[in-house]
């Protein structure tokens, strides 16, 4: 169901999910019900939204993105959730692919007359959005892992020869930091502006939700400097992979090198006995084929002796 809804005592949760158009009838049920700014409601719609926060009267709207790894393809992507927050309500948009907040509300929605629900929704609106954001960057740790481990793998592989098979591993990796860094570049900037819409709306005492909003900001620190030293390492492990990758082709092309300056010897050489010139060597002699291989033979062993000497082969 695009639209559904747990309501208890004091507070009620809505949960709208893909959006389609302003036309919808997940938008009209918003426009009905509440009294939410025009741009936020398009905003809802809007794929691609940056984090953000705009504050109302009686309300704000809060736009955040976490990160969600999808296990078939092993790719981190960034996944919005909206946010209407106001006295006795809490409305929530995604597009039903937030592992975490779809299993928070399957779960209360199967309790329908349990303690468990009643005493989720029965705490002030602040410490509600406070459970889901913590779920939502606690769900996001694990993630770390997975990537750290791929570090790893990477770093044990590097110096085994098998730079190419590396390429594609180090790439997606990479991918998945820079995906993951997107969706968590602001938390920090966004999180501190709860405090002031908490303040400036007076949904809950200040002093005890900065305490809960700081623990959130800790979050969003610790995940950010991981991933700052996820992004070295991963740029540290790329650049010394193309350096082994470009070693060995340079070992490569010094061989082939060799092998053209030897043959190109040998080739001048049966270029001239080619000619067949008068008084050209070896020529009217029985054994003057073999004479001439002889040459040839000794003459690309020395060319090759002197590469050797000049350790121009290693």
């Amino acid at each position: 169901m695009p639209i559904e809804e747990i309501r208890a005592k004091n507070l009620r949760w809505v949960n709208i999910t893909n959006v389609k158009s302003m036309r919808g009838p997940e938008i009209n049920f918003l426009k009905k019900n509440f009294n939410f700014h025009p741009i936020n409601l398009e905003d809802c719609k809007a794929e691609g939204q940056r984090p953000k926060i705009d504050i109302h009267r009686g309300h704000f709207f809060l736009v955040m993105l976490y990160p969600v790894y999808n296990r078939d393809s092993g790719e981190i992507v960034s996944r919005e959730i909206d946010f209407f927050v106001g006295k006795d309500y809490i409305v929530t948009v995604h597009d039903n692919r937030m592992p975490v907040i779809v299993q928070l509300y399957n779960h209360l929605k199967k309790q329908k007359n349990s303690r468990e629900k009643n005493e989720f929704l029965s705490n002030n609106v602040i410490l509600v959005l406070y459970e889901m954001l913590n779920k939502l960057i606690s769900h996001s740790f694990p993630m770390l892992d997975h990537i750290s481990k791929d570090l790893h793998r990477a770093e044990n592989n590097i110096f085994q020869g098998r730079e190419k098979q590396l390429v594609e591993q180090i790439l997606s990796s990479r991918r998945n930091i820079v995906n993951y860094r997107k969706s968590m570049s602001a938390h920090k900037n966004i999180l501190k502006k709860l405090s002031q819409a908490n303040r400036a709306i007076k949904l809950f005492e200040p002093s005890t939700a900065d305490v809960y909003f700081n623990s959130l900001i800790d979050k969003a620190k610790d995940i950010w400097d991981t991933l700052e030293s996820f992004k070295e390492s991963i740029e540290a492990l790329h650049d010394t992979n193309e350096s082994l990758i470009s070693f060995r082709l340079n070992q490569i092309m010094k061989y082939f090198t060799t092998i053209s300056v030897v043959i190109f010897a040998l080739t001048l050489i049966a270029t001239i006995f080619s000619i067949k010139a008068p008084g050209t060597p070896f020529l009217n002699w029985p054994l003057g084929f073999w004479l001439i291989i002889l040459v040839e033979t000794i003459i690309a062993s020395l060319t090759l002796y002197y590469f050797k000497k000049k350790r121009w082969m290693e």
